[in-house]
């Protein structure tokens, strides 16, 4: 069940960055300002944000947050992002929408693969 709502929480947080990717904040609003990501008036999304949003929508509809598959997601996109803060990669001044949406992509694919990983060094 985690390796699936994990890959799934790549896929939809990579829909939102498809969608409308932002930096300089975790979601914007139409006008650009500045929202919380899981926030109705959200329109663009960074990375991070992108990720909360998922989580929060997940929470709401479940009644918790899904710890786990957050930590395997996460464990899926540390070999592809060459930093410790998923804020400071998606802000890069030579960042773009499409490399966020390909990190996403590839991670998404070798999913599986990290999250047998995770699960055996929890052991």
């Amino acid at each position: 069940m985690t390796e699936s709502r994990g890959r799934r929480l790549l896929q939809d947080a990579r829909k939102l960055v498809a969608d409308s990717w932002c930096n300089g904040a975790d979601a914007r609003d139409v006008n650009g300002f500045e929202v919380d990501p899981w926030d109705e008036k959200a329109a663009s999304w960074s990375l991070l944000g992108a990720m909360v949003a998922v989580l929060e929508r997940e929470a709401s509809l479940t009644g918790e947050m899904p710890l786990a598959e957050l930590g395997s997601a996460l464990f899926a996109l540390a070999d592809l992002i060459e930093t410790d803060s998923l804020v400071d990669w998606n802000d890069h001044p030579r960042q773009t929408q499409d490399k966020v949406v390909a990190v996403l992509d590839r991670a998404a694919e070798e999913y599986k693969d990290n999250c047998a990983v995770l699960e055996l060094s929890l052991n």
